[in-house]
C-alpha cells in the first residue's frame, strides 16, 4: 500500500513538473515574440522545419524512391516530395482528364497508368517504394450520404488494398476525411493494420482541413509550431486583399457553388473596399502550390449544372459570375478542392529524410490477405468485440456469431442499407477473476478468463459496440483477455478512490498463458511495462510521457481505450466515450420503450 501511494505521489509530482515546464516554455516563446516585434527582428521562414530536419539527419542527397500515386489528382504527392527535395520516379493512377492535363504540364516525366481498377504488376517494372492515395470520400464524409465504406464511390478503398498486396511497397500513405464514422475508421484500420493520425491542415497552412492518414512511415515526433506564424495565415497568400479571419475554411470542390452551404468567408478587396471571394490563384497558394499551377489549357471543359438538393448526389455546380466567371476557373477550383494539402503530406513523409527510416522500411509490411470487398467487413463471425457496460465503459465482451444489413453487409447497394442484425454470445468473467468491490469504473473488470455463454443475443444497432478485441487467447472453450502491446488501457485503483481512471500505453508485455496452461489470478506470468498518459488542455488528447510503470497484476486494468494519433507520434486522441455517451443512452432508451410497448401489446393480446 505504501509503495502504491508513493508511486502515485511521484506520478503527480512529474505531472506538475511537466505542466510548469510547458507554462515556462510558453511564456518564453511569447517573450521572444514580443522582443522580435519591438526590435524589428524578422520571424524565421515557415519552411525552416524542413531545413532543420535536413540538418538533423545530415540529408544532402536523399536516396531516390519509386512512387505510385493512386487517385493522383493534380499531383500533391509530387509537390510534397519536391518540397522535401526527395528525388523520385513517379507512376500516376488518375481518370479525370482535367487533372491529367495539369499533371502532364507540371510533371511530364510521370508515367500514367489510368484507372486504379486496371492497374496490374505488369504496368510497373520497378520495385515500388511508396504507394500514396486518397480514395473517394463521398460515402464517408459528413457532407455526403454517409452510406459507409461499402458505398458506390468509397468502396474503391478495396482497390487500394489490392494494389498494396500486388506491389508490396515498403511504405504506404492512405488519406480520407476525419468526419467518417468510427466504424468505417475501424474497418480501414483493420485492413491497413495501423491506427490513423489526425491532422488539421491549419497547423501548417492557411486553411482548416481535418483529415485522417494511415501510414507505416514512422510518425514525426513533433509538429512544427508554425500555426500562428504569419506565413501560415490567410493574409500571407492574398493579392491586394485583407483577410477577415486568420485561417480559411475547409476547401472543397463545391465551395464556389451558388446555394452551397460550405461557401468560404469573404475577403476585403483593398482597391474597392468591398468584399470578394478568394481567387483561384490565391487558393493554389493556400493548398501549397505556386500561383498558376492549375492554369493550363483544358481541352474539353464541361459546363456544370445548377447546384441544388436534386443534384446533391453528383455535386455539380453552375458557374457563377459573382464567384467564378470562367468555366476553367470552376474546373481549377474543383481540382484544388479534391487535392492534398502539400505541406501536410510533406510533414508526414519527412521521416524519409532519415537514413535509418529508409533502412527500416526494407522489411515487408504484413498487408491484409483479404482483397475483395465481399471478403471484408468491419465485424466478422468469430471476432471478440467489446461493448459498453451499464456505466458506459467498454469492458463487456461478446463473440460475433453473424452479421447482416447496414454498413456491416459487404453486399449492400448504394442507398439501400437494410436492417442491421448482429447475433452475439456474451462472455462471462470467471468467478475467480471477479472483483469483489463493485465500483463505478470497474464493475466486472476487463481482463482475465472468460466463459462463452450459451444464449445467442440479437443486437439491432452498432451503437453498443466499442472496438474489436485483438489481445485474446483461445483456451479450449474459454477466452483469456489481457492488455496487449501498443494498446492504451484504463488503470483503476479502488483504494485511492480516484474520481476517474488514469491511462497507460502498453510498451512491452509478457504473458505465460495458452491452451492447456492453467490460468488463475496472479499465476498468468503477466508483466507489462507502460508509459503514463498525461491529459492535455483538450480532454480527449493525451500525451505519452516517459514515466515508465511496471504492472504484474491484471486486476488493475479495467478496459482498453480505442485511440488514434493526433498531429505527432506522442499525442493520442482517446475515444473511450465519444461513441458511447449520448448515442448509447438514446439507444437504451429506445430499447426500453420498445420493450415496454411489446409488453403492453402482449397484455392487450392476452386480454
Amino acid at each position: 500500500m505504501d509503495n502504491l501511494i508513493e508511486m502515485l505521489y511521484e506520478i503527480q509530482k512529474e505531472a506538475l513538473w511537466l505542466r510548469e515546464r510547458e507554462t515556462r516554455a510558453k511564456e518564453r516563446r511569447n517573450s521572444l515574440k514580443q522582443k522580435s516585434i519591438q526590435e524589428g527582428v524578422q520571424e524565421p521562414p515557415v519552411d525552416d522545419w524542413i531545413k532543420a530536419l535536413r540538418r538533423k539527419f545530415h540529408t544532402t542527397n536523399p536516396k531516390p524512391i519509386v512512387v505510385l500515386s493512386l487517385f493522383d489528382g493534380i499531383g500533391g504527392i509530387w509537390a510534397a516530395l519536391r518540397l522535401l527535395n526527395i528525388p523520385f520516379t513517379g507512376y500516376s493512377s488518375e481518370i479525370n482528364p482535367d487533372a491529367i492535363q495539369v499533371l502532364r504540364e507540371r510533371y511530364p516525366d510521370i508515367e500514367h497508368l489510368g484507372d486504379i481498377r486496371k492497374v496490374t504488376q505488369d504496368d510497373v517494372k520497378q520495385q515500388i517504394d511508396l504507394v500514396v492515395g486518397g480514395f473517394p470520400c463521398q460515402d464517408l464524409s459528413c457532407m455526403g450520404r454517409r452510406i459507409g465504406l461499402h458505398g458506390q464511390q468509397s468502396r474503391l478503398f478495396f482497390e487500394v488494398l489490392r494494389v498494396l498486396q500486388t506491389f508490396k511497397p515498403k511504405w504506404f500513405l492512405v488519406e480520407n476525411v476525419a468526419s467518417m464514422s468510427w466504424i468505417d475508421r475501424d474497418e480501414i484500420s483493420k485492413y491497413l493494420k495501423c491506427y490513423p493520425i489526425e491532422i488539421d491542415s491549419q497547423e501548417l497552412t492557411p486553411s482548416k482541413r481535418k483529415r485522417l492518414y494511415w501510414t507505416n512511415v514512422p510518425h514525426p515526433k513533433s509538429l512544427p509550431m508554425i500555426k500562428e506564424h504569419h506565413l501560415t495565415s490567410l493574409q500571407s497568400v492574398l493579392e491586394s486583399g485583407t483577410a477577415l479571419e486568420t485561417k480559411l475554411g475547409c476547401i472543397l470542390s463545391n465551395n464556389f457553388c451558388p446555394g452551397s452551404n460550405v461557401q468560404l468567408q469573404r475577403i476585403l478587396d483593398n482597391e474597392t473596399n468591398s468584399l470578394r471571394y478568394i481567387s483561384v490563384a490565391e487558393l493554389e497558394k493556400v493548398m501549397g502550390y505556386p500561383s498558376g499551377y492549375t492554369d493550363v489549357h483544358f481541352k474539353n471543359p464541361v459546363e456544370s449544372r445548377t447546384f441544388d438538393r436534386k443534384h446533391r448526389k453528383t455535386r455539380l455546380c453552375q458557374q457563377s459570375k459573382k464567384l467564378l466567371p470562367d468555366t476553367s476557373l470552376s474546373i481549377r477550383w474543383g481540382l484544388l478542392g479534391n487535392s492534398f494539402s502539400v505541406a501536410v503530406i510533406a510533414y508526414l513523409l519527412s521521416p524519409l529524410l532519415d537514413h535509418s527510416v529508409q533502412q527500416s522500411g526494407l522489411e515487408p509490411f504484413p498487408f491484409s490477405q483479404k482483397l475483395r470487398e465481399d471478403e471484408c467487413a468491419v465485424m466478422e463471425p468469430g471476432e471478440i468485440w467489446a461493448l459498453f457496460n451499464a456505466h458506459e465503459r467498454p469492458n463487456w465482451y461478446a463473440l460475433i456469431i453473424s452479421t447482416s444489413g447496414g454498413r456491416f453487409s459487404p453486399s449492400q447497394t448504394n442507398g439501400d442499407r437494410g436492417p442491421v442484425d448482429i447475433h452475439v454470445r456474451f462472455l462471462k468473467l470467471d468467478p475467480e477473476y471477479l472483483n469483489v468491490e463493485n465500483d463505478k469504473w470497474n464493475p466486472i473488470r476487463g481482463t482475465g478468463r472468460y466463459t462463452l455463454m450459451p444464449n445467442i443475443d440479437a443486437q439491432n444497432s452498432w451503437l453498443p459496440f466499442s472496438h474489436r478485441v485483438i489481445s485474446t487467447i483461445k483456451l479450449e472453450d474459454d477466452y483469456f483477455i489481457y492488455p496487449g502491446k501498443g494498446q492504451v488501457w484504463a488503470v483503476y485503483d479502488p483504494k485511492t478512490h480516484r474520481p476517474a481512471p488514469f491511462f497507460v500505453y502498453v510498451l512491452e508485455m509478457e504473458l505465460h498463458c495458452g491452451p492447456g496452461i492453467p490460468t488463475k489470478p496472479g499465476q498468468e506470468g503477466y508483466k507489462a511495462f507502460c508509459y503514463l498518459m498525461q491529459e492535455t488542455v483538450s480532454p480527449e488528447i493525451f500525451r505519452c510521457t516517459t514515466k515508465k510503470l511496471e504492472y504484474t497484476d491484471l486486476s488493475q486494468f479495467c478496459f482498453m481505450v480505442p485511440f488514434f494519433y493526433k498531429n505527432e507520434s506522442g499525442l493520442f486522441k482517446l475515444d473511450y466515450n465519444a461513441k458511447g455517451r449520448k448515442s448509447l443512452v438514446d439507444y437504451h432508451e429506445r430499447q426500453f420503450k420498445k420493450h415496454t410497448q411489446d409488453l403492453l401489446d402482449n397484455m392487450d393480446d392476452s386480454v
